[in-house]
């Protein structure tokens, strides 16, 4: 049995690396100043909720619901 091995582009490879190194410098941040951490998680939130707000309000007035096929592609 012939197993494929595919290797990402070299990009996708170099993105990979600055997430994880910005990932270690935020968490090492985080454990410096936790406040700072905080505050980060805050704003993220209200973010998201402004952004599910409007969501869901645009549905509202469209009439469009959000279906199942929908949430299929958005989660692949």
């Amino acid at each position: 049995m012939e197993t494929m091995t595919k290797t990402l582009p070299r990009w996708a490879r170099i993105f990979g690396i600055v997430v994880g190194v910005v990932s270690i410098l935020a968490g090492v941040l985080v454990l410096v100043y936790p406040g700072l951490g905080l505050f980060v998680v805050v704003y993220l939130l209200a973010f998201a909720l402004i952004l599910l707000g409007f969501e869901r309000l645009a549905m509202g007035i469209s009439g469009h619901p959000y279906t199942a096929q929908k949430k299929e592609l958005v989660s692949t």
